[in-house]
């Protein structure tokens, strides 16, 4: 849904702005409000067929081909289609691009709601610190196969309950640490097959150089160098590497993945400390 809504909005805008017309786009007119557009659109996406095989790959994609300046509305996480508008919650945001699973509202809605703050929704304040620690919090959740929805469950609780159902002695402690574990490994595994580094923790253009437009967050949108800033601080509580975002020999051994690192080091792609 999230990657559909995006590419077809894409199109939208793209049509807005005079980029294409209707020779582009089978004879629809991709304007806002015409949702049998939007209905027709999702079909062609399905099967390819025509303009929905130009989109089908995503915004990135299409607007490669497409040029004229598109890329800047191009909205996405790590080249995958996103649909958070992240200018004003920064905790969300931040979770949501440094979330291995690319562009996904679940690694972001996480940093307020389940861990709570008192900071205003817009503060850039012990975001990264609290995005550590709530990304650990999600691969626990995944592990166990709890529901994001319910809600009435705190991290004792799902301690209590993983400890009745496997007989095994569990603590917050050891259910954390797996969670970091889960958390490297997903790193690891986009390093050594996508090759992401610190270039990809960063959001799209469209967020640091267009606001808000209307509401009581006018005006807002992402400060550069505050989310470098961020980066900094995220990448030393993880043992990453601050310059590149890679993973350390020492960060890895630190959480008993010595053999992560072995692989990493092995295709040079492990910071050696």
């Amino acid at each position: 849904t999230d990657n559909a809504a995006q590419v077809i909005s894409w199109a939208f805008e793209c049509y807005e702005k005079g980029l294409i017309d209707k020779n582009d786009t089978d004879g629809l007119e991709l304007v806002w409000g015409n949702y049998e557009a939007i209905i027709e659109m999702l079909k062609k996406l399905a099967y390819r067929d025509g303009y929905g095989d130009f989109l089908a790959d995503g915004a990135v994609r299409a607007a490669r081909k497409l040029g004229k300046g598109s890329n800047k509305f191009a909205v996405h996480v790590k080249n995958q289609d996103s649909l958070d508008g992240i200018r004003i919650n920064k905790g969300w945001g931040f979770g949501v691009i440094m979330s291995p699973v690319a562009g996904r509202h679940l690694r972001g809605s996480l940093s307020g709601f389940w861990l709570g703050t008192n900071k205003a929704i817009n503060s850039y304040e012990e975001v990264p610190e609290t995005i550590y620690r709530a990304q650990q919090q999600k691969a626990v959740q995944d592990m166990l196969g709890y529901c994001s929805y319910v809600y009435g469950l705190d991290f004792d609780d799902w301690v209590a309950l993983a400890s009745s159902a496997t007989g095994l002695s569990l603590s917050k402690d050891k259910l954390y640490h797996k969670g970091l574990q889960a958390h490297n490994l997903e790193k690891a595994f986009n390093t050594f097959h996508v090759g992401f580094s610190r270039k990809d923790d960063f959001p799209c253009y469209r967020y640091y150089n267009e606001e808000v437009k209307s509401g009581p967050y006018k005006g807002e949108k992402l400060d550069h160098n505050i989310w470098e800033r961020m980066l900094d601080e995220y990448y030393r509580l993880s043992e990453w590497d601050m310059k590149t975002g890679l993973q350390t020999r020492q960060g890895l051994e630190n959480i008993g993945m010595e053999k992560v690192a072995d692989k990493l080091e092995k295709a040079g792609k492990l910071l050696l400390d």
